[in-house]
């Protein structure tokens, strides 16, 4: 019986015999010489992740500030129930100059409540809209910059509303009529409620936002002139008889609108250097 005999491939591999010496040739590396130039070595950038970054300080993150801010609403919220009464002679007070004796002859504790509240509302806006126009102070030791400034300007703001409330109620009582000095103080404390509410919404977007710090002091600017010009035509109406009484309206506004006004911007401009 015939046995079929295997048959043999014509050529077969030469087999590799291992050698301490023998050394791969770059065909047989898995990457090329070529491919190997064009990839980094040493560490990759990207397995660190990014470099930490400071948070910018703004105002608004501020611990102070939130505090001033927190006891602002506070008070408004305090009062809150009260308002509806205030709004209905507000505009009244702003804008008429009908003489009604009657109506000056009690003040209740609620408005005054209010109107107390209002105006801490414009002193701390006053001074964080001015803050911004500021640069940068170094830091203080357990206090902030942000904080002690911002309630510095506030403390000015109030002092200046002090002193202007003082000087409008000694100028009526020395050269006008109880009535009159009387509507007098109701339409200045109406246009300090008017600039307050004009220009706490800028004043708080300024705080987280920085960089809008230009276009609010404009808006205050120009609120503030709106209501400076409202309160002053309300005293042209009031006061003037005669072209006697055109010299003493002129006194008055050097006197108490512009100097003042001037003498304040000199202090705050000093605050940095200080």
């Amino acid at each position: 019986m015939n046995q079929s005999t295997p048959q043999l491939p014509a050529s077969l591999p030469t087999p590799q015999v291992w050698h301490p010496l023998n050394v791969s040739t770059p065909q047989q590396a898995p990457i090329s010489p070529a491919e190997l130039s064009t990839m980094s070595r040493g560490p990759i950038p990207w397995l660190d992740g990014l470099s930490p970054e400071p948070r910018p300080s703004l105002p608004g993150y501020d611990s102070g500030v939130l505090c001033l801010l927190i006891g602002m609403f506070l008070v408004l919220a305090v009062n809150f129930r009260h308002y509806s009464t205030f709004f209905n002679s507000f505009l009244a007070d702003l804008f008429s100059t009908r003489r009604r004796e009657k109506n000056f002859s009690v003040r209740t504790f609620s408005e005054t409540g209010v109107l107390a509240s209002v105006i801490l509302v414009l002193c701390l806006s006053q001074g964080i809209i001015i803050n911004s126009l500021l640069p940068d102070l170094p830091p203080v030791p357990y206090f902030s910059h942000e904080f002690l400034l911002i309630g510095l300007l506030t403390l000015v703001s109030l002092l200046y509303y002090c002193w202007q409330l003082a000087a409008y109620l000694t100028v009526g009582a020395v050269f006008t009529d109880r009535v009159s000095a009387r509507m007098w103080i109701k339409g200045f404390n109406a246009s300090q409620s008017l600039l307050a509410m004009l220009i706490v919404i800028p004043a708080i977007l300024v705080l987280f936002n920085p960089s809008i710090s230009t276009g609010v002091v404009i808006a205050g600017g120009v609120s503030y002139l709106i209501a400076r010009v409202i309160f002053i035509c309300k005293g042209f109406r009031l006061f003037y008889d005669n072209s006697a009484s055109l010299v003493y309206f002129i006194l008055y506004l050097c006197s108490l609108e512009i100097v003042p006004l001037v003498l304040l911007y000199r202090l705050v401009a000093l605050l940095p250097s200080a």
